[in-house]
């Protein structure tokens, strides 16, 4: 994901399938008109999600595709065509690892991240939890700074039970 001035009027290619791959092409549009989808194999967008596309002049292609980086520019080849790109944004999805939270308990939301506080505390004593096993969004500097908000709230839980001194 983005925070705007990476993408801001340039060429941007989103690549993968479905709702999240359709999400991710939506929100790059507020802060471009080029944007492009393809899936690396068939889309399989719901007819919703293929007009709001095509309102929103968000062309979709599929695969198979191939990549290649150039000096100022990333080429995606679909079929005959190629397509010059100024980013490209990978929507492939990921997997929830929280099997282990579970199995101590941890409360998990449908989708199977775990639900954690303002401080990232989980309900469970002493269990904490940061990143994309988490409800929010799935972005390294946001992962980052919940790393740190845990850290820090780890550090002051750990004081109130024995002062941490040198």
């Amino acid at each position: 994901m983005c925070d705007g001035f990476e993408v801001t009027d340039k060429r941007v290619g989103v690549v993968g399938r479905g709702a999240n791959a359709f999400n991710e092409a939506v929100f790059l549009r507020s802060y471009t008109p080029e944007v492009k989808l393809f899936s690396p194999g068939e889309h399989d967008l719901e007819p919703h999600q293929q007009a709001r596309s095509r309102e929103l002049g968000i062309h979709f292609q599929n695969g198979p595709l191939e990549f290649e980086v150039e000096q100022e520019a990333i080429l995606v080849r679909a079929g005959t065509a190629v397509h010059r790109f100024d980013s490209l944004y990978p929507a492939l999805g990921s997997d929830v690892r929280s099997e282990l939270a579970s199995c101590v308990g941890a409360t998990l939301s449908d989708e199977g991240c775990i639900h954690v506080d303002d401080h990232q505390r989980t309900n469970i004593p002493g269990l904490y939890a940061a990143g994309d096993v988490v409800i929010g969004l799935d972005q390294i500097s946001h992962a980052m700074g919940q790393a740190g908000i845990a850290a820090t709230t780890i550090r002051i839980d750990l004081c109130e039970r024995s002062p941490l001194v040198r």
